[in-house]
């Protein structure tokens, strides 16, 4: 199980022993994504409003070892519902996929939040065998996406490899990827599904 938490000079002038809270949120991201992507961000935003701080964050897995999704845990100057609204909002910028939740112990009804869906395309390592060949079939992708789609990692998945790819609509996401799929011949025996 990982948990870590955010150091450095800053958090150790500022820290909050609050209200803590937890948002979980079902996206397929590595650890070191998830620090750049969600939980700096989160942090520096939550400490530029005197909100409190990122207390740390773990990235579940499955039964795989494939991410399964992220929480962070936080340490709030306040307990209101607002509060929570506020990270929420924050997370939802840095889109956060639909399905996430947030709460804590004073609020027994989660806050649901997030807008962006996820697709995960599952490679056979025997077609797309090297690191250029995956290369490429991402920089198809991308092209594809036409920016319906972004890029936000990969895992070794037993014989797979999976590239996650989020957006506003997955169906678009899926055409794009379809084209992808039926045209380059290293994705014979891929398939596409939805993460979120």
């Amino acid at each position: 199980m990982l948990f870590r938490s955010i150091r450095g000079s800053a958090a150790q002038k500022h820290e909050v022993d609050g209200f803590y809270a937890r948002a979980s949120m079902p996206v397929r991201i590595g650890p070191d994504l998830a620090e750049r992507a969600f939980v700096k961000p989160l942090d520096r935003d939550l400490r530029i409003s005197c909100l409190g701080r990122v207390a740390g964050f773990e990235v579940a897995r499955d039964e795989n070892g494939e991410p399964a999704g992220l929480t962070i845990t936080l340490s709030l100057t306040t307990d209101a519902p607002r509060a929570l609204q506020h990270v929420a909002g924050i997370l939802e910028r840095l889109d956060a996929p639909a399905g996430s939740q947030i709460g804590n112990a004073e609020c027994p009804d989660l806050l649901c939040f997030g807008k962006s869906h996820g697709l995960g395309l599952y490679l056979a390592q025997s077609a797309a065998s090297g690191e250029e060949d995956k290369l490429d079939i991402l920089e198809a992708c991308t092209d594809a996406l036409e920016g319906a789609g972004l890029y936000q990692g990969s895992a070794s998945v037993g014989d797979r490899t999976a590239l996650y790819f989020y957006g506003d609509s997955f169906n678009r996401m899926r055409a794009a990827v379809a084209f992808v799929m039926s045209t380059d011949p290293r994705c014979k025996d891929a398939y596409a599904r939805r993460l979120n």
